[in-house]
């Protein structure tokens, strides 16, 4: 998927979760915090792909992940899921939790989003298999830009309800 799609899933996958969750809005900052790791997690997958736009950002370590471990292994894998729920554990931030949070829920609708293309995912790498889901696309096809649609329409019922149902 292209990164405007893993962005609008990000948001996406961060109002479900706090509807799923049913936790009642917190600070402004905690808020912030959530939904901008969950916006940043939606894309960190992709460093392993020198091309893509967290890749060009980042020019030297993702052609170092890209040339080490491949394309949609380590990085679109449980251990990428691991590592970022224990890296906000090692910053003394009041915030840490927000950010852990948003931060799976992210790499999470980015790992859905990559099993519903033509090449999947390596979840459980180092095994060399791949998961996709049964009905898949291909990246930056129109059926993309329809999936893209329809989930920018669910994140935003999504957020009104959270932030303005919920405040009446």
């Amino acid at each position: 998927m292209k990164s405007n799609t893993h962005l609008i899933g990000g948001v996406a996958a961060g109002a479900i979760y706090k509807v799923v969750t049913d936790l009642p809005p917190n600070s402004i900052q905690h808020e912030l915090t959530f939904f901008g790791a969950a916006v940043l997690g939606s894309l960190l997958p992709d460093l392993c792909h020198p091309g893509s736009y967290l890749g060009k950002k980042t020019s030297f370590l993702s052609k170092t992940i890209s040339k080490t471990f491949g394309h949609r292994t380590i990085t679109h894998s449980w251990i990428m899921i691991l590592l970022l729920m224990m890296l906000p554990k090692w910053i003394d931030w009041r915030y840490e939790d927000s950010l852990s949070m948003g931060l799976v829920v992210g790499v999470i609708s980015h790992l859905i989003l990559d099993a519903a293309t033509s090449r999947g995912i390596q979840l459980l790498y180092p095994l060399p298999i791949r998961f996709r889901f049964p009905l898949y696309t291909k990246t930056g096809s129109k059926t993309e830009t329809n999936i893209a649609s329809i989930i920018s329409l669910i994140a935003a019922v999504l957020m009104v309800h959270l932030y303005i149902v919920s405040l009446f």
